[in-house]
């Protein structure tokens, strides 16, 4: 009687399973933070790096981060931007484009000449001040071109430098009369294009994407398990809560930010 024995490459293929298995329970709390920025992504149209990257700094380095967290946004709003994309302000996208890959090349010249920590308490003080002008009714942006295309400028500035392109746009969209739908579906589309130019940025200034890629891997199942439930829980959240979770996420990810990267620095 003759014995069946495996082949060499179902050996391999169940050696492979087994690893990244093990890898996925080693990443559960990471995976955790996904799913709960992915899930606020799915019901607002953004989130997903505002939310995920303080996260995310709680388990890598800070310049790891944000070629991760963009390869995740990538990801996510390619799916999401193709089934809304009908819904989008696309002439709005395009202006706001040019604005960000004219901001690009002075957020490469930043990220590799300042420190992470300092950039990132930087920008999130200038967030939480520009919220605040803006709810005190002192500071508004009209909409232009012109405006658009500053606003893409710095939020292609603030993409490369710490992975969070959305709080100069969510700022202007903040300020600017799109129904609560629409805004969803835009936010979906121009992050698509943000991130993916931003990592092109990163890949053709030298940078490697591989230690990012091999991060990613292990994150995506908490990626789509987040935009299922999102998905599902949509019709039911009412539209007005989306729309003041978008201050409510912006000063909560600045003080997070802000107080532990102070903490981890300074011990404070």
């Amino acid at each position: 009687m003759m014995l069946s024995l495996p082949s060499p490459y179902v050996i391999r293929k169940e050696n492979n399973l087994d690893t990244y298995l093990a890898g996925l329970a080693a990443h559960a709390a990471p995976i955790i933070a996904i799913i709960l920025a992915a899930f606020l992504q799915s019901i607002t149209g953004f989130g997903l790096i505002i939310v995920g990257a303080p996260l995310l700094l709680l388990f890598y380095d800070p310049k790891l981060v944000v070629p991760c967290m963009l390869l995740i946004a990538v990801c996510g709003n390619c799916v999401q931007g193709l089934m809304y994309i009908k819904q989008a302000e696309l002439r709005l996208i395009g202006w706001l484009v040019l604005g960000v890959v004219l901001g690009q090349p002075l957020g490469l010249w930043t990220f590799n000449f300042f420190s992470s920590d300092s950039l990132k308490i930087f920008i999130s003080a200038a967030v939480m001040i520009a919220l605040a002008l803006n709810q005190m009714g002192r500071w508004h942006v009209r909409e232009c071109h012109r405006n658009t295309v500053i606003t893409g400028f710095f939020s292609g500035f603030t993409s490369i430098t710490t992975g969070m392109g959305g709080p100069p746009f969510l700022i202007y969209l903040a300020n600017i009369k799109i129904p609560v739908d629409r805004i969803r579906a835009t936010c979906f589309c121009y992050f698509f294009l943000c991130n993916s130019t931003s990592l092109l940025a990163f890949h053709f200034s030298g940078l490697s994407l591989a230690p990012a890629f091999g991060e990613f891997i292990y994150l995506l199942p908490g990626l789509v398990i987040g935009i299922i439930i999102g998905h599902l829980c949509y019709s039911y959240i009412p539209k007005k809560i989306i729309s003041r979770l978008i201050f409510l996420l912006l000063y909560a990810t600045s003080l997070y930010t802000i107080a532990t990267t102070l903490w981890t620095k300074y011990g404070m």
